[in-house]
């Protein structure tokens, strides 16, 4: 048993693959290429152009959180930290990026654990942004999507309430104990000498005011990111009105992260085709919509290439 879970675990991502492969076969390849060719470079070269505000946003949001725990960098040193995070996240599985971001950290003499707080206080941001988004827009679409939208949002309150009693009960330390471990790959735990008490002891740090800082730069980065998506919809001409849109990728945000595929490769795509529909948006072109986010994702490790070569770090297995 314990082999078969091995294999599925190493092979899954290629499900991703073969769906991608599959939505092709059912699609006008023919028409993909017309839309290509008619896609609207000003516009492609404007949503090119957002990534450099939203890479600073998140910097910001990362330094900021850094900076309370008394981590001080600049920020032009956090900027290429992080985006050699994204660069090393783009080709290797797992969770690399964060790993490197807090190696970064480590190698200037912090733990591990106080290393990995910034980087999951950074996640959990970037969570609760999308959470609370989908609670307002649900609140327009209601009328539309009535039943299941009521669903989701139930299903949210119950999430939270649930999350709370945790909390409440004495599991606090349980719980932040599995998410330090998110992200640590389960091959560098033993390896590494980790600190996870200064993990707890560094959450205690941040107060609520602190929190709804993270929370509204994290909102920043998100509403750059939703602009860039809907400046790449009008490039291959999708008129879908830019809240919607804003759900419809980030819907398909949350579904890429099931590890089924490369890259959201094929997920994305299925998402997207799926919740474009009753816009009247052919199959021909969401696929070629979900290849521009790719695209743009693929721009970021771009940048974060050249961050890493101009701030690279030894990394191994044995590091510590």
């Amino acid at each position: 048993m314990k082999k078969i879970i091995d294999f599925l675990k190493k092979h899954l991502s290629f499900l991703g693959i073969i769906l991608f492969i599959f939505i092709l076969f059912k699609s006008n390849l023919g028409e993909i290429l017309k839309n290509i060719k008619n896609v609207n470079f000003s516009y492609l070269i404007l949503a090119a152009a957002l990534a450099l505000p939203i890479l600073l946003n998140k910097t910001w949001c990362w330094n900021y959180i850094k900076r309370k725990q008394g981590i001080k960098y600049n920020l032009k040193d956090s900027f290429l930290m992080y985006c050699s995070g994204i660069y090393v996240g783009t080709l290797t599985p797992g969770r690399m990026g964060e790993v490197i971001k807090a190696l970064y950290l480590k190698k200037d003499g912090y733990s591990m654990g106080r290393s990995l707080v910034s980087i999951a206080l950074d996640r959990i941001s970037d969570l609760v942004s999308l959470v609370a988004f989908i609670l307002l827009s649900s609140l327009f679409f209601i009328t539309v999507f009535q039943k299941q939208i009521l669903i989701l949002v139930l299903g949210i309150i119950i999430f939270i309430l649930l999350f709370v009693i945790f909390l409440k009960i004495g599991l606090i330390k349980w719980f932040f104990k599995k998410m330090f471990y998110v992200f640590i790959p389960e091959k560098y735990r033993k390896s590494w000498k980790i600190n996870f008490q200064d993990f707890i002891d560094d959450f205690k740090i941040y107060k609520l005011k602190n929190y709804i800082i993270i929370f509204l730069i994290s909102i920043l980065s998100w509403f750059f990111y939703y602009l860039q998506t809907y400046i790449l919809s009008k490039a291959i001409n999708i008129d879908v009105p830019f809240l919607y849109l804003a759900i419809t990728v980030t819907t398909a945000g949350l579904i890429t992260l099931i590890p089924v595929s490369v890259a959201g490769i094929g997920t994305r795509d299925a998402a997207l085709i799926l919740l474009l529909a009753p816009f009247s948006i052919f199959r021909e072109q969401a696929i070629l919509f979900s290849a521009l986010i790719l695209l743009m994702s693929l721009f970021a490790a771009l940048v974060g290439l050249t961050c890493w070569l101009y701030k690279p770090i030894r990394f191994s297995k044995n590091n510590n």
